[in-house]
C-alpha cells in the first residue's frame, strides 16, 4: 500500500485509535463510530505497531455505515476474504495459505462449495435435534451454581454452555473440556496478557489444538458417529471427500469463533438485563413471548464481533473514497448496529424492536453458519437461569479482553438468591 496519505483520513475526525484495542477497553467507541458515520463513513486510518520493535503497519479503511458494510459484504469479487484473510493481521507466506483453508477466509466458488458440503448439521433441522442436549448441559451449569449467591459469570456460566455443546458436537472426550478453554484464551487474547498475549503462546495454543483434532479427525475416518467431526468427514465436493487440513479448519473456526460469540453473547444477556430493568420486567412477564426479541436485540446491543477484514481486488469507489487494489478495509459491526439511517433509537435497548437489522451474525455469503445453534444456546440458557434464578443480576463491572477484534468480557460478577432446597 502506498505511503501516501488517503482521504478522507480517520484522525481528523476522530480522537480514538481504533488500532489499539485499549481503546475497547469499556466497550466499543460508540461516539467516535457515530463521527466517522456522519462525516467520513469510509475513512483511512492510520496502523501504529502494537508489539514492541514492529514496525507500522500499511494502515486500513474504516466501513462504519450498515450499507456500506453490507455493499462490501455482499460483493466478494471486488471485497475479498481469500487475499488477505479475515482479521486485520497482515499475513503472509506459509500463515496466509493456511488461512485461506478456514471457510471464513475463502471467496466463492471455494466457499460455496465447501459450506453447502457442511451446512446440513447447522440447519434448522439439524439445530431442532440438538435442543434435548444443550437443554441438558444448560441444566447442569446451572445446577452447579445454584446453591451459591455469587459467582463470575463468565467463568462460571457464559463459557460453560458453550464448551460443553462444542465437545460434545466436536468429539472432545469429557476430561479434556478443560485445555479447549484455555486453548480459546491463548488464541482468542492474543494480545492480552492475562492469556499470555504472545505469538508463542498463541502458536503453541493452535497447535496444540490441531495435533489434538487430527487424531479426532483420524478416529473418526475408522469409527464415524452422529457428531460433526463424522459428518465432515464423509462429506464431499464434486464427489471427493474433504481433505484433513480442511476438516481441521472446520474444528478450528467451531471451537474457536462458536464458543468466544456465544460466551460473548451470554455475558452481553447478564449486562443488559441489569442496565435494562424496564426490559428485565417485560422479558420476564411473558418470557416464552419476549425471548427471542431479546435475544436479537442482545446481539445487535453486545456485539460479540467487533470487525471482519476485507482486501479490494480491485481499484474501487465506497463510501466517496478511492479505494485501490490490495487495500484493507475493517468493517466495523459496533457502528452499523448503531446507523440511525436502519434503526430507530439506536443506543436504546428495545427488545421489541422488529424489524431488527442488526449484522451481529454478518450478512452475505460469510452470515455465521451457527446463527442458529447460537440463538438456541442463548434462549436455552436464559431461560434456565430466569426460571430457576429470577433476580440475578450484575454485581460489578465487567472486565474486558484486550482485544479490536472481539468484544469479550473476561470478568462478569453477578448475585443471585440461591435456589430453594439448595
Amino acid at each position: 500500500m502506498s505511503d501516501i496519505k488517503r482521504t478522507p483520513y480517520a484522525p481528523d475526525f476522530i480522537d480514538v485509535d481504533l488500532w489499539d484495542p485499549s481503546t475497547f477497553a469499556d466497550g466499543p467507541p460508540y461516539e467516535a463510530f457515530a463521527q466517522l458515520r456522519a462525516e467520513a463513513p469510509v475513512a483511512f486510518h492510520p496502523e501504529k505497531p502494537r508489539r514492541e520493535g514492529k514496525k507500522p503497519g500499511p494502515g486500513f479503511w474504516c466501513v462504519t455505515t450498515h450499507a456500506d458494510i453490507h455493499e462490501v459484504s455482499t460483493n466478494p469479487d471486488v471485497y475479498s476474504s481469500w487475499l488477505g484473510g479475515f482479521t486485520g493481521a497482515d499475513i503472509t507466506g506459509a500463515v496466509l495459505e493456511e488461512t485461506r483453508l478456514n471457510l471464513m477466509a475463502q471467496d466463492p466458488p471455494d466457499h460455496t462449495h465447501l459450506r453447502r458440503a457442511v451446512r446440513d448439521p447447522f440447519s434448522s433441522h439439524g439445530v431442532a435435534k440438538l435442543r434435548s442436549a444443550v437443554e441438558g448441559f444448560a441444566r447442569d451449569t446451572v445446577d452447579k451454581i445454584a446453591h451459591k449467591n455469587e459467582i463470575d459469570f463468565v467463568d462460571e456460566v457464559a463459557s460453560d454452555l458453550p464448551l460443553l455443546v462444542l465437545s460434545h458436537l466436536m468429539g472432545v472426550a469429557p476430561e479434556d473440556r478443560g485445555l479447549f478453554y484455555g486453548w480459546t484464551n491463548a488464541i482468542i487474547g492474543n494480545h492480552d496478557p492475562d492469556f499470555g498475549g504472545t505469538i508463542a503462546d498463541f502458536l503453541q495454543a493452535k497447535d496444540e489444538l490441531f495435533a489434538y483434532g487430527r487424531n479426532i479427525i483420524e478416529n473418526k475416518r475408522k469409527n464415524p458417529g452422529d457428531d460433526l467431526v463424522s459428518t465432515f468427514v464423509q462429506a464431499e465436493i464434486n464427489g471427493e471427500p474433504l481433505e484433513t487440513e480442511t476438516i481441521i479448519h472446520l474444528w478450528f473456526l467451531l471451537l474457536i469463533a462458536g464458543n468466544e460469540t456465544t460466551r460473548s453473547s451470554l455475558t452481553a444477556s447478564m449486562e443488559a438485563l441489569s442496565a435494562f430493568p424496564e426490559q428485565r420486567e417485560l422479558l420476564l412477564s411473558d418470557l416464552p413471548t419476549h425471548l427471542p426479541g431479546f435475544i436479537e436485540e442482545v446481539l445487535r446491543w453486545g456485539n460479540p464481533v467487533l470487525h471482519f477484514r476485507r482486501t479490494a481486488s480491485v481499484d474501487t469507489q465506497l463510501g466517496g473514497a478511492e479505494i485501490k487494489a490490495g487495500d484493507k478495509l475493517l468493517l466495523w459491526y459496533p457502528s452499523a448496529n448503531r446507523d440511525a439511517t436502519v434503526l430507530d433509537n439506536p443506543h436504546d435497548f428495545d427488545l421489541t424492536r422488529s424489524p431488527n437489522m442488526h449484522l451481529a451474525f454478518g450478512v452475505g455469503q460469510h452470515f455465521c453458519l451457527g446463527a442458529r445453534l447460537g440463538r438456541m444456546q442463548i434462549g436455552i440458557m436464559l431461560t434456565e437461569l430466569l426460571t430457576r434464578l429470577p433476580d440475578i443480576a450484575v454485581s460489578a463491572p465487567a472486565t474486558r479482553a484486550h482485544s479490536n477484534f472481539l468484544n469479550s468480557a473476561k470478568t462478569l460478577p453477578v448475585r443471585f438468591t440461591p435456589e430453594a432446597g439448595h
